[in-house]
């Protein structure tokens, strides 16, 4: 489809499960699932920026996401997917790649992430949300020390030191998703310097030990941790004291009843 079409307006998703107060919805979604007739559920924003990026794998990611994530929100809001409105202006710079949030009397939240194969979409009523799944990569120890030095506080880099070598990347990208789960929530993304903040060990559930100075008056996030499948991590993220309450769903059905 190209970013002048307009398809035609389909209806709301029926049958959704209820977002009830307190909870948080993370949908799960197999990028290969996703086919052309997906493109009718994205609006022509979506289909420019899709447009702008250059590997056929990113924009299947990037279409699996935000097809779930029009399905899930105008099932929920009562309107059609495309109908939705989503702002992606950067609230620091002005640029079009901020936290995504939806225009208009919805009362919804939302964020999405992918990796690999797979993506996600989590929504929440209460709260600023903040998604984040990363495929575990093969490191080199010098590139992963390297890496690390960046991302995680002293602390972090000794518990991260004191693992088995077979372990370390999954520790490792168990500390960025929590991390990367919570400046998403907040809209700051990458731009908070991630070892100013302090998580729990991936030894426990995430639960954030130290908000950085850098993060201001922002409300410190609450965490948890996401059933990934095989291979990944994943963390969800919720502003305020609360700890979200998630529950998980496979989107496979919805893309197959509306692709």
């Amino acid at each position: 489809m190209s970013a002048s079409a307009a398809p035609a307006a389909r209806p709301a998703v029926g049958a959704l499960p209820h977002l009830a107060p307190g909870s948080c919805q993370v949908w799960w979604i197999d990028t290969d699932e996703v086919h052309a007739g997906h493109d009718d559920l994205l609006d022509p924003d979506d289909v420019v920026r899709r447009g702008r990026l250059h590997r056929p794998a990113d924009r299947r990611r990037t279409t699996a996401a935000w097809a779930v994530a029009r399905l899930v929100l105008g099932g929920l809001a009562g309107l059609p997917p495309e109908a939705l409105r989503i702002d992606r202006t950067c609230l620091a710079c002005g640029g079009g790649h901020g936290k995504p949030r939806l225009l208009g009397d919805v009362g919804l939240h939302v964020s999405v992430s992918h990796a690999g194969n797979r993506a996600v979409v989590a929504v929440g009523r209460d709260a600023p949300v903040g998604v984040d799944i990363e495929q575990v990569g093969a490191w080199a120890d010098a590139d992963l020390t390297d890496v690390a030095r960046l991302v995680l506080a002293p602390e972090e880099r000794a518990v991260l030191a004191r693992q088995p070598a077979g372990t370390r990347a999954e520790v490792f990208t168990t500390y960025w998703t929590r991390k990367e789960a919570a400046v998403k929530a907040t809209g700051a993304g990458l731009s908070a310097p991630l070892d100013d903040i302090v998580v729990s060990s991936p030894a426990f559930p995430p639960h954030l030990l130290r908000w950085g100075a850098g993060n201001g008056d922002v409300p410190a996030p609450s965490l948890a941790a996401l059933a990934a499948p095989a291979g990944f991590v994943g963390t969800v993220a919720v502003l305020g004291p609360a700890a979200p309450r998630v529950v998980e769903h496979d989107a496979g059905p919805l893309l197959r009843r509306c692709g």
